[in-house]
């Protein structure tokens, strides 16, 4: 049991590009992943999560910050192999999970995926750092990381040595103080081709059918630059999905490398694992591959959107399905209060702790925004405005819930949009500074406008989309 006197010690895993239907515990046939399988039966798997932004840096800062992308100004991925951007300290007027820990008496560690700026140092409220610096790069390279401000070159699998460490960091931290450690995997963002990944996951899925995975017909609004293939291309489809696949199992071996550390060491009594993702992905779903840049207009379909979410805890039920609608802001919140800290008093967050109430339906609808697009999705229905673009989009999600029948311009459904037009205009007035607003900060001339801002982005990008 755990001792009293310190505090829980907290794992949080935030991957990139995990979506949720990508695992057995999540109904996957083919997919092969032992450790989450673990992290479920020995814990809770809540089954309907969002992200609140459905790009890598945005993400991030939501969950980190337990704030908006409009109250951080953070709106898009950040492309960190320009100077101009990585240099910018993006979270400098933010308080974020880490400091915040650090300051009540954590150790606390990254190790992997930052995406939130200033890609060669130790990002403030962390006591170490391992991180990938500013281009991600490929899964299976040499690469140059970041060890404590200092640049280490290293070859092999990403992956691999992002976890290696973080269990150096766990075997050499201070054991008078409860620890934080973030582990940031990138195995599952593009590029997704199985000649990017360990030959010895891909052989996995050699005979795989891919049965989970819907026939692949090329959406109009697709902008793929990761997969310019046609769609009766078969081979490169396959070989596109073996290699996520790969990618899903070489990070579930990974985790359970951690936790049979923690176990080998008796720390896993004593230890909270929470596992999910930035944002969801889609393997040909819907037309597309990738997320919410993956089209033009941008996109909030649910593969881009959900993700998974597992959370170990000694004092949680085991083997407990959550059907408790939560987001990323939830889950920062409850992270404060697993760790017994309070929040800032000068800050508004948006999210709803979810550590004594998880089995309690929702009451408030959850919101999400990306650039000037914004959303709302309640029980039933999805509200998508885009306030430069078009179209808007209504989905009634019990009737349609893979999405094909837009209802914004159906006169039966006119009260609810304009209801819930009202509910995403009401909470941006609370949850958004002018200084950072979303709908003002992507029409200045800096960033022109933001849709051509974002090509502008993705064109300096083509040679290299694994980055985002």
């Amino acid at each position: 049991m755990q001792n009293n006197s310190q505090p829980y010690n907290i794992i949080l895993f935030l991957t990139d590009d995990h979506g949720a239907w990508a695992s057995s515990p999540y109904g996957n046939r083919e997919l092969k992943t032992p450790s989450l399988d673990r992290l479920a039966q020995n814990g809770m798997r809540f089954t309907d999560v969002n992200t609140p932004c459905p790009v890598s840096s945005p993400a991030r800062a939501c969950i980190l910050t337990g704030q908006t992308p409009s109250q951080i100004g953070i709106h898009d991925w950040l492309y960190e192999t320009m100077p101009e951007i990585d240099e910018h300290h993006w979270l400098a007027d933010h308080t974020t999970l880490p400091m915040i820990l650090n300051e009540s008496g954590y150790h606390t560690i990254l190790s992997g995926k930052w995406h939130l700026g200033q890609s060669g140092e130790t990002p403030k409220g962390f006591d170490q750092c391992f991180g990938t610096g500013a281009n991600q790069g490929a899964h299976q390279e040499e690469h140059t990381y970041v060890l404590n401000n200092k640049p280490l070159k290293i070859s092999g699998s990403k992956t691999e040595i992002i976890t290696n460490h973080a269990l150096d960091f766990l075997e050499s931290r201070p054991s008078d103080k409860p620890f934080f450690l973030n582990i940031g995997y990138i195995g599952t963002h593009s590029p997704y081709h199985e000649s990017h990944h360990d030959p010895k996951y891909v052989d996995m899925y050699r005979d795989a059918v891919f049965s989970d995975l819907p026939k692949y017909h090329k959406h109009p609004w697709a902008k793929n630059e990761g997969f310019p293939y046609d769609e009766s291309d078969t081979e490169q489809i396959n070989a596109h999905r073996r290699g996520y696949y790969a990618a899903v199992s070489e990070i579930d071996h990974h985790v359970g490398r951690v936790i049979d550390y923690l176990e080998k060491t008796n720390q896993l009594e004593n230890t909270i694992i929470i596992y999910t993702s930035d944002h969801g992905c889609t393997l040909g779903h819907h037309g597309f591959w990738g997320k919410g840049n993956s089209t033009r207009p941008l996109n909030v379909y649910e593969t881009s959107i959900k993700v998974p979410l597992f959370i170990q805890h000694p004092e949680l039920p085991k083997n407990h399905v959550c059907d408790r609608a939560v987001d990323h802001y939830d889950t920062f919140n409850t992270i404060m209060e697993y760790a017994n800290v309070e929040k800032p008093k000068n800050i508004d967050y948006p999210g709803i702790s979810y550590a004594k109430t998880f089995d309690q339906p929702r009451e408030v609808g959850r919101f999400g925004e990306y650039g000037d697009l914004r959303f709302i999705q309640t029980d039933r229905y999805k509200l998508i405005l885009r306030y430069n673009h078009v179209p808007n989009e209504l989905f009634d999600l019990k009737i349609d819930p893979n999405e094909r029948i837009n209802q914004y311009d159906n006169h039966e459904y006119s009260r609810i949009v304009a209801r819930l037009t009202d509910k995403i205009e009401e909470w941006y007035k609370k949850y958004s500074t002018l200084k950072y607003d979303g709908l003002n900060v992507l029409n200045q001339p800096k960033h022109n406008d933001s849709e051509s801002w974002r090509d502008g982005m993705r064109e300096k990008n083509t040679q290299n989309s694994n980055i985002s």
